[in-house]
């Protein structure tokens, strides 16, 4: 699920902005950001951990008691509600920019989060897991072919030189923008609940994590190796011009538009889990018994706010980035889990 959520989300969101950042460098960056990535998934797998059988809205009012619990909760929901928003709008910018450029864009939005409510209200995080399982290695083997059919189009001299240009301090402003992406697991917060085994789940979301970062930097370098720092950082989609180029013999071509399978695969699961995550976030909160009713109040709202975005590609995902940046990771990512994680610790050490 981890994979499935991150690996295209990261070149769809960060790609060109790491880039701008890092130039050449930038797979230096997503090598670097999945590090930082990791250590907040493995962070907020351990304090989940603790609390196995409870959910986010329960441990944390056990922890910090109950009005204290229910606050540091609201933000999380609301962020889970405001990046659904721009992710549903980001994706209907792309479809529409590729193949359906007379649709309108309320159209392509409405049919995603419909297709969304129906896999969440139908099988909840259950049938979202199983989601996963079939459409991970998909992403996965198409990835891999496009790297190989794109090898005839590498030039290596165009990532040269090495670190030198850069330096340390660029590629780490460069790592933000896809840590802010790739560290956005909080929702094992939620999840790791109804998981058989928590530890192994942990154990899974990292290596997600880490797998993701990984082939994230190495597509970037190809398409480094293909446009060259300089037009890689103009480009909205990096990775999708790089498909555009792909010809083998002049038989194998246009397979640009198995990135709309990447793309809407990866969309799908991660609309999918912020739904299920905020509503039923939600309902625990304010004791609505049965959580599935509170989808059709997240929903609608998700939709309202993808729609009042402007109609800009760079838009959406430039808002993202700078809120992850500035705002989820230094509190939701880290400072909160970490804050959470420390009293639990702490209280226990103190009963002993």
């Amino acid at each position: 699920m981890t994979f499935s959520i991150e690996m295209a989300m990261t070149l769809l969101s960060s790609q060109s902005i790491a880039i701008q950042m890092a130039k050449q460098d930038a797979w230096m960056s997503f090598l670097l950001g999945g590090v930082f990535a990791c250590g907040i998934t493995f962070l907020i797998g351990a304090l989940s951990r603790r609390y196995p059988e409870l959910t986010f809205v329960e441990f944390s009012r056990k922890i910090l008691g109950g009005w204290l619990g229910k606050l540091v909760v609201i933000p999380f929901l609301a962020a889970w509600i405001f990046i659904s928003g721009t992710l549903l709008r980001q994706f209907a910018n792309f479809i529409q920019m590729i193949m359906f450029d007379r649709t309108p864009i309320s159209v392509l939005m409405l049919m995603m989060i419909l297709i969304v409510i129906s896999l969440v209200g139908l099988g909840g995080i259950e049938a979202i897991a199983r989601c996963s399982q079939l459409v991970g290695p998909i992403i996965l083997a198409i990835i891999i072919v496009i790297m190989c059919l794109s090898f005839n189009n590498y030039e290596w001299e165009q990532i040269l030189p090495v670190f030198t240009d850069s330096g340390f301090q660029s590629i780490f402003q460069g790592s933000l923008a896809p840590v802010s992406v790739l560290g956005d697991t909080v929702f094992l917060l939620i999840v790791t609940k109804f998981m058989e085994n928590s530890r192994q789940g942990t154990n899974s979301a990292v290596w997600g994590v880490a797998v993701g970062s990984f082939i994230s930097s190495i597509l970037t370098l190809t398409a480094l190796s293909i446009f060259g720092p300089e037009l890689s950082a103009k480009i909205l989609f990096p990775t999708f011009e790089m498909m555009r180029y792909v010809s083998v013999m002049e038989f194998i071509q246009n397979v640009e538009i198995f990135s709309t399978v990447i793309w809407f695969f990866s969309v799908f699961i991660k609309l999918s889990v912020y739904l299920f995550a905020a509503s039923y976030g939600i309902s625990q909160l304010s004791g609505i018994k049965r959580w599935k009713h509170t989808i059709w109040i997240v929903a609608p709202v998700i939709f309202i706010l993808a729609w009042l975005f402007p109609q800009d590609g760079l838009y959406a995902s430039h808002i993202q980035i700078q809120f992850g940046i500035q705002y989820l990771l230094p509190t939701e990512f880290i400072g909160i889990p970490l804050l959470l994680f420390t009293v639990a610790f702490i209280r226990k050490r103190a009963r002993l």
